[in-house]
């Protein structure tokens, strides 16, 4: 299951999000998670992707101080989340300030999840750093092919 595409949305009053239609027909269950995510985003995953991805970071070694503060990052701000009979999820609080989201968000595809971002946020990193996708396509190549 591929997720692509970026959305226009907000939240509703009670902090809810629609999920769109063209992801949520992708979604077979009623349960996915949102955590926090990266470069100010909050990720949402299926449940067979979640338990992929969590694994990956739960089978690093505690031992590390790196290991133990990615953990608790996103482990932690991990949230089962179900999905309401008309394709709405309620987002916690917590996450909605560790993203700095008050009501308009984008909602990007990433192939096996989905990226919520602040509409400023998104279009503050957008601007900073689409200019540099040749480049960053590029290194990315030439490490592959080493």
């Amino acid at each position: 299951m591929l997720f692509f595409g970026t959305y226009d949305h907000n939240l509703d009053d009670k902090q809810r999000l629609t999920i769109p239609s063209k992801m949520r027909n992708k979604i077979l269950n009623s349960t996915v998670y949102v955590s926090k995510g990266f470069e100010g985003s909050l990720e949402m995953r299926t449940e067979e992707e979640f338990e992929k991805w969590s694994s990956q970071i739960l089978n690093l070694s505690s031992f590390n101080k790196e290991t133990r503060m990615i953990t608790r990052e996103i482990i932690a701000n991990t949230h089962e989340i179900e999905i309401d009979k008309i394709g709405r999820i309620k987002i916690p609080n917590n996450l909605l300030k560790l993203a700095n989201i008050e009501k308009s968000v984008y909602i990007l595809g990433m192939g096996d999840r989905v990226e919520i971002w602040d509409q400023k946020a998104y279009d503050n990193y957008q601007n900073d750093n689409s200019d540099r996708m040749e480049e960053i396509a590029e290194t990315i190549y030439q490490g592959l092919n080493k």
